[in-house]
């Protein structure tokens, strides 16, 4: 059955999977476990730092790639080969430390900066977070762009 109207689509599915919960537990798993398998067939199935096979997690390499917030195993089968040459497997120890490094090193890189482009980055994270504040402005849009 094909649907013109994309929300009458998911209020359909939305309707059908509250009264079958089991049926979209079942298929939410199928699906989690193909992306499982699609990324460990592309990057192994062990950890590509210190080879540990245990409590594996997947990574962005590049997390300014990313393209959503959302988790490697619940995207849909073409998004998930998009991206798979920015996705590494890292057992959970060193997940953690590449996460703590990086927000370290943005936290470093953040503060060596000059205050006005710490105060250009500043304003363009509340723009963004739906928080206009009209009193801070930038002087001209093209130092915006190049942001």
């Amino acid at each position: 059955m094909s649907y013109a109207n994309l929300e009458l689509r998911k209020k359909t599915a939305r309707e059908y999977y509250s009264k079958n919960p089991q049926v979209a537990k079942n298929n939410q798993e199928k699906k989690r476990q193909r992306n499982r398998d699609i990324i460990h067939e592309h990057c192994g199935y062990e950890c590509c730092k210190c080879g540990s096979k245990k409590n594996l997690e997947y990574d962005h390499i590049n997390p300014g790639l990313k393209k959503s917030r959302q988790s490697f195993l619940s995207i849909g089968k073409q998004d998930l080969i998009s991206q798979l040459d920015n996705i590494q497997v890292l057992c959970k120890v060193c997940h953690t430390k590449r996460s703590q490094s990086q927000r370290k090193a943005a936290y470093h890189l953040f503060y060596s900066m000059p205050i006005d482009e710490q105060e250009k980055w500043i304003n363009r994270f509340i723009s963004h977070s739906g928080f206009v504040d009209r009193t801070l402005s930038f002087q001209d849009d093209e130092d915006t762009e190049s942001l």
